[in-house]
């Protein structure tokens, strides 16, 4: 930590305790999110249909105190289409997660592509790391594909528990090296 600012490490000192509690907390709810996936994937498909409901009663608002009215057509239009996609995935979460899912397989599988393709024309440093990436993505989405839809009712729910775990490893060791550091805030 010697190329940290003294004001951002003393900031890092000062609440370290704090950052290690939220990366203990972290990787304990990404452990539950993995163990169980099938309902993290289902909480987390709910919670992005009420955030789009939420999104479309603010587009809504927002549409009625425009001036004038006439400019408000295109946000009312969104603000429908915001909260029925949202009332529609909280009413479906299961069919949404395995149609989100897909999607994801998709994603990584045309992502990973573009990352091999990429470290072959690119002349970065980095190329050998970024032909690894995406032959993992790649394969990531490949598998994913192979067992949808079945893929469909944990995938969603893992991959946040696993985002959530390195997450919170990554402010235990902050937390640590904080705490750990002999240097002086000045």
């Amino acid at each position: 930590m010697n190329n940290v600012d003294p004001v951002i490490l003393k900031q890092l000192k000062e609440n370290s305790s704090w950052f290690l509690a939220l990366g203990i907390s972290l990787v304990v709810i990404g452990t539950l999110a993995i163990a169980f996936s099938f309902y993290s994937t289902l909480f987390s498909v709910v919670y992005l249909g009420l955030l789009l409901i939420a999104l479309g009663l603010f587009e809504g608002i927002k549409a009625f105190k425009m001036r004038p009215l006439t400019r408000c057509f295109l946000h009312v239009l969104l603000s429908m289409l915001y909260i029925f996609s949202g009332v529609y995935i909280v009413a479906y979460p299961m069919s949404n997660a395995i149609t989100l899912t897909l999607l994801l397989a998709f994603l990584f599988m045309v992502s990973g592509a573009l990352r091999i393709v990429f470290s072959f024309v690119a002349t970065t440093p980095h190329r050998g790391w970024l032909l690894v990436n995406g032959l993992l993505t790649l394969l990531l989405g490949i598998l994913i594909y192979h067992q949808w839809p079945e893929s469909g009712l944990w995938v969603i729910g893992m991959f946040l528990g696993i985002d959530a775990i390195f997450t919170g490893w990554s402010w235990i060791v902050l937390a640590l090296a904080a705490k750990d550091s002999k240097l002086n805030a000045h």
